[in-house]
């Protein structure tokens, strides 16, 4: 593979595991509760939009560029964030502060119950709506083809991880973000009402887990198990990066993308042997993770 290609699909790949690490983040950060059904969502946002694309706007506005571009993402992400009202905040409210056993076996519950929802409501087949990758066509880059809609998957994260790092610490919203991950009791002691801001906080990830899932399925096919997978490449991000840090969603998502990327070309079977032991070194050299100690 030459190396722009890598490149490309080392920031290409990096995007998405940082649109669910970010998440994951935010939500550890502030509630103090590790999610193990984050990754559920991405994949309800993989599944929604494969369903809107190929059931409601190939149907009737065909295979519309500017369509295929929006509607699916933005209808995508309102029934993600739809079901996370339903289902995930009341559960993630009443977690919080229950203790760690309590918040791993509630979680992992529900990532149980949405697979089994998944298999409901689209079957246990690979789901798949490729019509936008093509649609965008591909360019030459090294003597290769690639695929033009990577580029836009890349461009439209970076520029969400730059409007996230903005509102983050240059907002009055930020900095109420930033002091809850620090001492949330002071906060609640100065009159905010925590109970709102705690929704807002939750409904923000399950946003960026559902976007990250409606960016991947046009490039890939979704079925039963995704979640799993993802969690799983996601928490060893998360760990590396620093638990409850936006600057470890960033580097964690980097690091691990690379490696996963250099792997699958070099030696498929060690992929996460990589990540695993890469993890290890982290935690060995910096505990914290490479961004952690200095909260969102």
């Amino acid at each position: 593979m030459a190396l722009p290609i890598y490149v490309l699909d080392t920031l290409f790949y990096s995007s998405l595991l940082f649109l669910i690490i970010a998440g994951l983040n935010l939500i550890y950060g502030i509630l103090r509760v590790v999610n193990l059904a984050h990754a559920s969502l991405f994949t309800f946002g993989a599944y929604a939009t494969a369903w809107i694309t190929t059931s409601l706007i190939v149907p009737r506005l065909g295979e519309n560029l500017l369509a295929l571009m929006v509607l699916p993402l933005v209808l995508g992400v309102i029934l993600v964030i739809l079901v996370s009202l339903a289902l995930v905040t009341p559960l993630l409210r009443y977690s919080q502060g229950r203790g760690d056993a309590f918040q791993l076996i509630v979680t992992f519950g529900l990532l149980i119950i949405f697979e089994d929802l998944f298999k409901l409501a689209w079957g246990p087949y690979p789901v798949s709506a490729y019509n936008l990758f093509f649609q965008m066509g591909f360019v030459d880059i090294a003597g290769l083809r690639y695929p033009v809609y990577k580029f836009y998957v890349i461009l439209l994260t970076a520029i969400l991880a730059l409007a996230l790092w903005y509102v983050t610490y240059r907002s009055a919203f930020g900095l109420v973000l930033r002091a809850s991950s620090m001492d949330p009791h002071m906060i609640t002691a100065l009159g905010l009402n925590t109970s709102r801001f705690l929704i807002i906080v939750i409904v923000l990830a399950s946003a960026l887990a559902g976007l990250g899932g409606s960016l991947y399925i046009p490039v890939a096919s979704v079925q039963l198990g995704l979640s799993t997978e993802f969690l799983v490449i996601a928490f060893v991000g998360m760990v590396i990066g620093g638990l409850g840090s936006f600057v470890g969603a960033v580097a964690g998502s980097l690091i691990v993308s690379g490696l996963r990327t250099l792997t699958l070309i070099v030696f498929p079977e060690l992929e996460l042997v990589v990540l695993y032991l890469v993890a290890v070194i982290v935690l060995l050299w910096r505990p914290e993770g490479i961004g952690g100690g200095r909260g969102w």
